[in-house]
């Protein structure tokens, strides 16, 4: 080979190395690099990630403003039934009687109370009181009462009714219980021999006793 030919292939080897260099280099910037730069967007702004993130989000409760009860009206109370009082049966005389002597018992002598008792509006027939001494006494039979200072029996003025009273004055200090145990003990409901008591009431108001023989109530005449 001659050398002008020599000289030309060094020449253009050179000149492909010297390009083969140019293309690892940067590549040169394009009009269409210019339109892709220009065409990218933020993601962080991008409007429809931040519908997604807001969707993502559970929704809030909205406050419930607190419901005020109505006020309760107060329970109405059963209204009271009237409170029927138990029917008392009538007295009986001699309970009647009984009462008597306790309110008058210490109102006067025994004759005086004995009055005032024969007098009760209970009694249905005349009647009246006289002084007793100690010894043999209406309704006792052979009992003989002893053991009083002072004695009035009471009772009607006539007729067949058995009834029969007395108050007696004891002495002061006397066993009055024992005194009342003895004329229940003797008495006798049917001393009338025609008609018979249906009770026998006593009581005692300090040192005086009450005892007493009757029906339970007297007939009325219509």
């Amino acid at each position: 080979m001659n050398k002008k030919l020599m000289t030309l292939i060094a020449g253009v080897l050179l000149v492909c190395i010297l390009f083969a260099f140019a293309g690892c280099g940067e590549k040169p910037v394009t009009n269409e690099d210019e339109i892709i730069e220009d065409e990218i967007v933020d993601v962080t702004d991008d409007p429809i990630e931040d519908v997604e993130a807001e969707e993502e989000k559970p929704a809030e409760k909205p406050v419930q403003q607190p419901v005020e009860k109505p006020a309760e009206k107060p329970a109405e109370k059963p209204a009271k039934k009237p409170v029927e009082k138990p029917v008392e049966e009538p007295k009986t005389v001699g309970q009647t009687l009984l009462a008597d002597f306790y309110a008058k018992a210490s109102s006067g002598d025994v004759m005086t109370v004995a009055k005032a008792i024969v007098s009760n509006s209970i009694i249905l027939f005349p009647g009246d009181a006289m002084a007793v001494e100690p010894g043999f006494l209406s309704g006792f039979d052979n009992y003989e009462v002893h053991g009083f200072k002072n004695g009035a029996m009471f009772g009607p003025v006539m007729g067949t009714i058995p009834f029969v009273g007395y108050i007696f004055e004891l002495e002061d200090g006397a066993d009055v219980n024992a005194f009342v145990e003895g004329l229940k003990a003797n008495a006798n409901l049917r001393w009338n021999i025609c008609t018979q008591a249906d009770e026998m009431v006593t009581g005692v108001s300090g040192n005086r006793v009450f005892f007493l023989m009757c029906p339970e109530q007297f007939e009325t005449e219509e």
